[in-house]
């Protein structure tokens, strides 16, 4: 009778159905976000700064080449004029990928390439590119950006050639009107030592959330086990503590204050594994308070999950809500403006997405609030509210639902004989 229930659809069909679907679920989610960022690249914010010129040129070159820019970069690339203040002002914020910077001699240089000029200097456009954004952010800018200016030079180019005779022309400076400006990119702001090309605070921020998740799911069975709802196990041992008459949302709140006590000391401990490793930040203290609040918000809100689903559904539940469709939407590796509009809108509410920003800016942008760390406060706060709100609102709902008693011996057809639960 054991070995044939054993082999009962009950057991064996649900489990399978579950994992082959998470197997068709997560390749679909990673893969979907980040072989063709190229191809789902959209509105990518850019700063276009032009220097006041030093001479007066006519025609404005410019001006020009800042108007060509804007309309040959299609819907790829976001192009917004600001200056260098403003420029400065966005880089600080992270609101910007990277910009393009037209320099003061421009048009006294593109003058000098005609004949005449005692002496011809050709000038550089340059891409400035905010590393902390990572290097994939880097690579999509500096790779959309440099065709399109080339193409700006070759424009410019035929438009200065075709402005002056070529029998008017020796032949250097029609090789040098046919390209009349460079391009060069580099570094906004250098990153700091062991900031791993701008990966180190997505990989922190990581360490984070899975120490939260993770928490989470081994402070539900343990606590379950403690108080006798379920056995527990190591090994070949087995233990079967005396069931506990402990409400759900009794149980919920002391699961939720294991995790929250743990926090600090597990934030700590990170922090202290990633300084050997040389990852510091300006603000140490900073960041150990924000790292104990992501662990205590994911936490909560995974316990909540639990208290929702239970422990199989919501460990899938969990698994695809706060590591899957999370890392896909945080713009850690893959920036958002380069992912299916889906992630765009999953991004809103994804919580590793407000870490990944609060983290970055920590780590690359001085704890600047704008940059993303006033946001991720908030969203750790709203985030474990809701959590802790829906875990109790579900628990006390479920615990006066006689039906739904943690007691492993009630019997649910005899209602009237069977003790009332702890509510």
């Amino acid at each position: 009778m054991n070995v044939r229930r054993t082999l009962s659809r009950r057991a064996w069909l649900l489990p399978i159905l579950l994992i082959v679907g998470l197997a068709a679920t997560l390749p679909a989610i990673y893969l979907a976000s980040t072989i063709d960022p190229q191809r789902h690249l959209t509105d990518m914010p850019v700063g276009l700064v032009v220097e006041a010129q030093d001479g007066a040129a006519t025609p404005d070159y410019a001006e020009g080449v800042a108007a060509a820019i804007e309309a040959g970069t299609g819907k790829t690339l976001a192009i917004t004029r600001m200056t260098h203040d403003e420029l400065a002002t966005a880089m600080d914020d992270d609101r910007i990928a990277g910009a393009v910077v037209i320099p003061a001699d421009f048009d006294t240089s593109i003058a000098s390439l005609f004949p005449g000029a005692s002496s011809s200097t050709v000038p550089t456009v340059t891409i400035v590119t905010n590393a902390g954004d990572g290097g994939l952010s880097t690579g999509l800018l500096v790779g959309n950006l440099t065709p399109a200016l080339r193409g700006v030079a070759d424009g410019l180019g035929k438009q200065l050639l075709q402005s002056t005779p070529r029998s008017e022309l020796p032949a250097a400076n029609v090789a040098l009107l046919s390209q009349p400006f460079d391009t060069a990119s580099r570094a906004y702001k250098p990153l700091p030592d062991h900031a791993g090309m701008g990966m180190s605070a997505f990989y922190f921020s990581l360490v984070l959330v899975l120490i939260g998740f993770i928490g989470a799911s081994l402070t539900n069975p343990l606590v379950d086990s403690a108080l006798g709802f379920i056995p527990s196990e190591l090994g070949p041992l087995v233990a079967r503590e005396p069931y506990t008459a402990v409400s759900r949302r009794r149980t919920f709140l002391a699961k939720v204050a294991v995790l929250v006590t743990a926090g600090p000391f597990a934030a700590l401990a990170i922090q202290l594994v990633a300084a050997v490793f040389g990852v510091t930040v300006d603000e140490p203290i900073t960041l150990w308070l924000y790292s104990t609040a992501v662990i205590a918000a994911i936490g909560t809100s995974a316990l909540a999950v639990f208290a929702v689903f239970g422990s199989g559904i919501g460990s899938l539940v969990n698994t695809l809500f706060f590591v899957a469709l999370a890392m896909v939407s945080s713009g850690g590796t893959v920036p958002i403006a380069a992912t299916p509009q889906f992630f765009h809108l999953f991004s809103v509410i994804s919580p590793y997405r407000h870490v990944v920003d609060g983290t970055r800016s920590l780590f690359y942008f001085d704890g600047n609030l704008s940059a993303g760390l006033g946001s991720a406060w908030i969203s750790l706060a709203v985030g474990g509210t809701l959590g802790l709100t829906l875990g109790l609102v579900v628990t006390t709902l479920y615990g006066r639902v006689h039906a739904f008693s943690r007691h492993p011996h009630e019997r649910q057809a005899d209602d009237s004989a069977a003790p009332r639960p702890v509510t």
